[in-house]
Formats: C-alpha cells, structure tokens, sequence
C-alpha cells in the first residue's frame, strides 16, 4: 500500500487553482484530479504544462471529453465514483477506476469494506476513504499494491 497524500501527493485543479503558485510549486504531484466545470482541450493542456512531472490523473464527469483527450496521450487516468451515483463499473474497456468510499450510501459502504473488500481491491489501483475506515480495513490494505487516499 502507498499512503497518497492530499495537498501534495494529491490536488484537484479546477478553473479557480489552475495556476495556483502554490500547488504549481509541488515538487511532484503524483494524482491530480481534473475538475472543470468547463472542461476544454486547453485547460487540459495547461494542466499537461503545467505539471509536467505528472502522469496520472483523475476524472469524474464529461468523460467521453477527457478520455478523448487522454486516450491520445501516454498518461493514465482513473474515472472516479461520484456523490448520488452509488457504485460504478468500468466505463470502457482502458479506464481504471478510483473508487471513492467516502461518496457511498452507507450500506453500499458497508459491503465494499467487509467481506468484498480483498476482491474489490483486486480490480481497482486507488481507493480514498476516511481515516476511521483506512483504520478499519488497514490490516487488508497494507499487503495491497495500490494507492490509498485518506481523508
């Protein structure tokens, strides 16, 4: 298991931070989360410029937009669960998933963390989740290969 890091391993660039000194500054940003309300080509390349250390991102909504984008590119991308949607399957054969906990219903929440979390984690390279169920689940997760955000 990797510990990522939120604010530094891991930022989400909007419109509003796009070129924030701060996180700019970031040494290197392993995970950047793309969330645009507008997204275009541009600000996905200012992101590319930007960050250039970086080869692994993070998308939500208007997929077919950015896997557009990112399917003619060398970098990686997870689609990540979203609030309301409840779980989610792979969208098209290449995405890879971020699988978010902390936006689950509570017995969807349940299910993923108990007996089903060894096979879930096979099939997913991130999970976030809050510190009480990193707590819970750690023994699981600490002979796991992926990366885990705590919030």
């Amino acid at each position: 298991m990797k510990l990522t890091q939120i604010g530094t391993d891991y930022i989400v660039v909007n419109e509003k931070n796009l070129k924030d000194e701060k996180l700019i500054s970031i040494p290197r940003v392993h995970l950047i989360e793309m969330a645009f309300e507008d997204p275009t080509k541009e600000k996905v390349d200012a992101v590319f410029t930007l960050y250039p250390k970086t080869n692994r991102f993070i998308i939500s909504d208007n997929i077919r937009f950015y896997n557009g984008i990112l399917k003619n590119t060398s970098k990686k991308y997870y689609v990540k669960n979203i609030q309301g949607i409840g779980l989610i399957s792979f969208f098209r054969k290449n995405n890879k998933v971020l699988l978010d906990v902390t936006v689950l219903e509570e017995t969807e929440r349940k299910m993923i963390l108990g007996q089903l979390l060894p096979d879930v984690l096979r099939n997913i390279e991130v999970i976030k989740l809050t510190k009480n169920d990193f707590e819970l689940c750690k023994s699981v997760l600490e002979t796991w290969d992926g990366n885990v955000i705590v919030t």
